[in-house]
């Protein structure tokens, strides 16, 4: 199985340098570790490109990313909040992808954060779910993300 990570990645950035910041390094790591352990393939753009440090040009970026939206079997999106400076065109255009191509998605948003009238009816067009969450980039999201990994693998089996 794999799952397509849609996030911020520009919003996440040093403003000096286009690299991940060093706080939210240790939620990607951890999050990749548990889906390795769990035998779970993914995409995550941020690790591709090796923290920002490896970053691609648009034209590669994009076509490498559609093509990861395609591959994946579903996709866990973190649409961005303020801390991310705003919810992120990137992850957006990603949706859309998912969108059009019926990729199922699950959603994490937050209470009193104002999402898109499109982003929140993305369920009437492709197989989608909300998920509040109300942390950004913490053990909390983890779990949150771990938990529907783990519901989308009992599906895959059957369980």
């Amino acid at each position: 199985m794999k799952v397509f990570i849609s996030c911020p990645f520009t919003g996440l950035c040093d403003e000096k340098k286009y690299e991940i910041k060093d706080e939210y390094k240790d939620f990607f790591n951890k999050l990749t570790e548990k889906l390795e352990n769990m035998d779970c393939e993914y995409y995550l753009a941020i690790k591709r490109e090796n923290w920002g440090i490896d970053h691609k040009g648009p034209e590669e970026c994009t076509k490498s990313d559609f093509e990861g939206v395609k591959s994946s079997d579903f996709l866990v999106v973190i649409p961005g909040n303020n801390i991310s400076k705003g919810i992120s065109g990137g992850v957006h255009v990603e949706l859309g992808w998912a969108s059009a191509l019926d990729k199922k998605m699950h959603i994490l948003i937050e209470d009193n954060y104002q999402y898109s009238p499109v982003l929140m009816g993305l369920n009437i067009l492709s197989p989608t779910e909300y998920h509040k969450c109300n942390k950004f980039l913490d053990n909390e999201m983890l779990d949150t993300i771990i938990n529907i990994v783990k519901q989308e693998l009992q599906l895959k089996e059957g369980v």
